[in-house]
C-alpha cells in the first residue's frame, strides 16, 4: 500500500509501506494492505511505518488518516 504523510508546509513521507500504526482518538490503528476505506481523526504521538522488515517512526501533532478503496493511505499532520 501506498502512504503519504503530509502537513501544510511539506510533504514528510512518500511511498509504499508493508504496516502502519498510528495514534487514533480511541486508541493504535493498524493499517495492512486492503483494510476498509476509513477515514478518522488522530491523535499525537508515533507513527509506525513497516517496510521490508524495517521499522521508522515519525511523530505527529494530531490530524486526519484516510484509507481509500485502492488501500492508499494519507496522514494530513497538524505538524
Amino acid at each position: 500500500m501506498h502512504l503519504n504523510i503530509v502537513t501544510t508546509e511539506k510533504s514528510v513521507y512518500s511511498g509504499d509501506i508493508d504496516l502502519l500504526v498510528a495514534p487514533g482518538i480511541e486508541g493504535l490503528l493498524g493499517i495492512l494492505p486492503r483494510h476498509a476505506p476509513l477515514l478518522t481523526v488522530l491523535n499525537s504521538g508515533n507513527v509506525l511505518i513497516r517496510k521490508d522488515g524495517k521499522d521508522q517512526e515519525i511523530m505527529i501533532k494530531g490530524g486526519f488518516l484516510e484509507v481509500t478503496i485502492d488501500s492508499d493511505v494519507t496522514i494530513l499532520a497538524n505538524s
